[in-house]
């Protein structure tokens, strides 16, 4: 009797054992870290073209991006975000940047007194440029970024490497971009218009 009484208790104890390490187990593979939401990537594009809203005398044509008044080194830290709903945020951030202008990109409310026209500058880039709701079939893979960009690629250019270019036009976009002056811009033809070292131009949209 007192062993099977033991023989019991011991099945008893094995089944209390079972009982505790199994959901054990189970709780810990639903508590195994989630795959990562965001990534990152940087990549310098080197001859990028600027572009404004203002057209003048020395700014160069582009039909497809707008009046170029200069060209940037950008580094760009390409940000993407997966969301709840299976979109992606991406946010490209440029600091670390310069620009060397040859035509002025502000207009006269901004501070030209040649919108447009001749102007000698240079200096440093801040702010960044936010995808929101882009669709795509691939995954952001921020290994298929190019380190180094081509001559005047696009910033659509680095999205589709990120994407593998399977992603879809962003629901919306939205920039905030500044350009400040190391030293003090001068038209060289002598038409008096400046651009003061410090005095910050900014375009948003």
């Amino acid at each position: 009797m007192r062993k099977a009484i033991l023989t019991a208790c011991a099945a008893a104890a094995a089944a209390t054992a079972a009982a505790v390490i199994i959901p054990s187990a189970v709780a810990s593979a639903s508590t195994t870290a989630p795959a990562r939401a965001t990534v990152k990537a940087v990549t310098i594009s080197p001859l990028h073209s600027d572009t404004s809203g203002q057209s003048g005398a020395a700014t160069q044509a582009d039909p497809q991006r707008g009046p170029v008044w200069g060209t940037d080194r950008l580094k760009e830290t390409v940000t993407a975000t997966k969301q709840a709903n299976g979109k992606y945020n991406v946010k490209i951030s440029f600091s670390g940047s310069t620009f060397a202008g040859f035509a002025d990109p502000r207009t006269a409310s901004e501070g030209s007194k040649d919108a447009g026209g001749p102007l000698l500058s240079q200096g440093r880039i801040t702010g960044s440029i936010q995808y929101t709701g882009i669709v795509s079939t691939t995954a952001p893979d921020p290994g298929n970024v190019r380190a180094t960009q081509a001559p005047n690629a696009s910033l659509g250019a680095v999205l589709r490497q990120l994407f593998h270019g399977h992603n879809g036009s962003a629901a919306s976009t939205h920039y905030l971009i500044s350009y400040t002056p190391t030293l003090r811009s001068v038209n060289v033809t002598g038409g008096g218009n400046t651009w003061a070292a410090g005095d910050t131009y900014t375009q948003t949209g």
